[in-house]
């Protein structure tokens, strides 16, 4: 059986969102995104501690460690309460072309799952998640405030560009043992 390339579903409403946004907001801890500026990432980051988001983030969680067992089978590592998210804030003009993600270097991990929350909550256009494996492949239902999205780290994919407004998401990277 092939694996498949991404799994999606929506999860939150947008008072759901709206509470989640001002967990976050109000727990910002401080660090600088070292990826953005090697790469062709305009967007904002910022930083929160998992234990901080714990109980909001159950459902979302709970969607990544299912899809990964109907789905990928990668042998992952616990969420931790010190794991830090990203929040990530694309403003009208800002994108993030083709990448994959990794851990460069690191001899003990590697990043197996990128998982997803679109968390905006003002309208915004543009900026479509696009993944790339034999061929591009617009995600469309990840616009959609609520969504959550999963899909293995390697393969490509990008953020386009926002036409109009602001989009927001969370980032979670699910690590594991290193591929052999």
């Amino acid at each position: 059986m092939r694996a498949a390339n991404y799994s999606s579903m929506n999860i939150y409403n947008q008072d759901q969102i709206k509470e989640i946004n001002s967990i976050i907001r109000s727990n910002f801890v401080p660090g600088k995104d070292n990826f953005a500026s090697k790469s062709n990432k305009t967007s904002e980051v910022k930083f929160v501690y998992y234990g901080k988001l714990q109980k909001y983030l159950a459902k979302f969680v709970d969607f990544c460690f299912t899809a990964n067992n109907n789905f990928f089978g990668f042998d992952l590592h616990p969420l931790t309460d010190l794991k830090k998210l990203n929040y990530n804030i694309y403003d009208t003009g800002q994108e993030y072309t083709w990448h994959i993600d990794a851990v460069p270097g690191d001899p003990v991990r590697d990043i197996k799952l990128t998982a997803l929350l679109n968390l905006s909550d003002e309208n915004y256009e543009g900026g479509e998640l696009s993944l790339f494996r034999a061929n591009e492949i617009i995600c469309n239902e990840f616009n959609q405030p609520g969504s959550a999205i999963i899909f293995p780290s390697f393969i490509n994919h990008k953020v386009n560009k926002i036409i109009s407004g602001r989009r927001h998401t969370l980032a979670i990277w699910l690590s594991g043992p290193k591929f052999r």
